[in-house]
């Protein structure tokens, strides 16, 4: 378990490095209190998970932070707030920073970007004992990312394995604009004048072959039999997006629906705005976390 790093709260520590793999494998600290207090045995650390279609580098762990200001630790039961980086897959088109071939940060390919996120999940239940007692939240790919956690072959391939005490899962997740499946995301957008940026993005975060898509994606998942201890989904969405619609919930939705558990409740609940406007203004993605907490306790 960790020793803190500052006597001084509420503390802050960015860019802390969860694994040396890479620059970007590193993850942002918000701690209202020691970690060691017995004042958090009945709260709930939130773990976020930035979007950015796995490659944009212009959205990192920083994006958290416009929430953060409406998320008070003493009216809300926060144990700690930990925003992740994980390595980007490539960008070579980017118009002010470009990726480069021998840029480890950014050149992955699925299934790093799990990979990554378990790494930064197994790091904070060794250094902070946060145990099950986590919330993941996660905007656009993040939240695909969110549910692969739970999600039982990556753990395998990432070597966390679910069934020792040496990884546990999440009691909560929470999707905001998230992308749930693949194939049905190029699709829905085919004829628009987005087609070719989201093939390009798909293949560069996935590869070519779209059932490695099919696989990864979190509205294939048999619900029924992996994450039994799940007590919370939130699924948020807005009408106003302009680059995810409706049929993602609605694919994440029948998931879930089909592999229901009567220990885990599902919610959805509709945002304004679009796309990335719910997590520059702060408020709609900190509402959505507070609902979290709210079901929770």
């Amino acid at each position: 378990m960790s020793t803190d790093r500052s006597e001084y709260y509420p503390n802050q520590q960015f860019s802390v490095s969860y694994s040396s793999l890479s620059s970007l494998n590193t993850l942002d600290l918000y701690l209202p209190r020691p970690s060691s207090s017995q004042r958090l045995t009945h709260k709930y650390w939130i773990i976020y998970i930035h979007g950015g279609a796995w490659r944009d580098p212009l959205i990192s762990s920083r994006s958290i932070q416009p929430a953060l200001s409406y998320l008070s630790s003493e009216e809300f039961p926060i144990a700690g707030v930990v925003s992740l980086n994980y390595r980007l897959s490539p960008y070579p088109t980017h118009p002010t920073h470009p990726s480069l071939p021998g840029d480890v940060a950014r050149n992955a390919r699925h299934p790093a970007h799990i990979e990554d996120v378990l790494d930064a999940i197994s790091w904070l239940q060794r250094e902070y004992d946060i145990g099950e007692k986590y919330v993941l939240v996660g905007h656009s790919c993040g939240a695909t990312l969110a549910f692969q956690v739970v999600m039982d072959q990556w753990h395998s391939i990432a070597g966390a394995d679910p069934g020792t005490n040496h990884f546990r899962m999440p009691c909560a997740i929470v999707g905001v604009e998230g992308i749930y499946d693949q194939s049905q995301l190029k699709d829905s957008f085919k004829d628009s004048e987005y087609a070719a940026v989201y093939q390009e993005f798909l293949e560069g975060a996935f590869g070519k072959n779209e059932r490695i898509w099919s696989i990864a994606s979190p509205g294939n998942a048999d619900f029924a039999h992996i994450w039994k201890a799940g007590k919370l989904v939130i699924l948020a969405w807005s009408k106003d997006d302009e680059l995810i619609d409706e049929l993602q919930i609605v694919v994440m939705q029948k998931a879930l629906d089909e592999g229901k558990n009567e220990n885990r409740r599902d919610l959805i609940t509709q945002l304004t705005g679009k796309h990335d406007e719910i997590w520059k203004n702060g408020v709609q993605l900190a509402n959505v976390i507070k609902l979290a907490l709210h079901e929770l306790v």
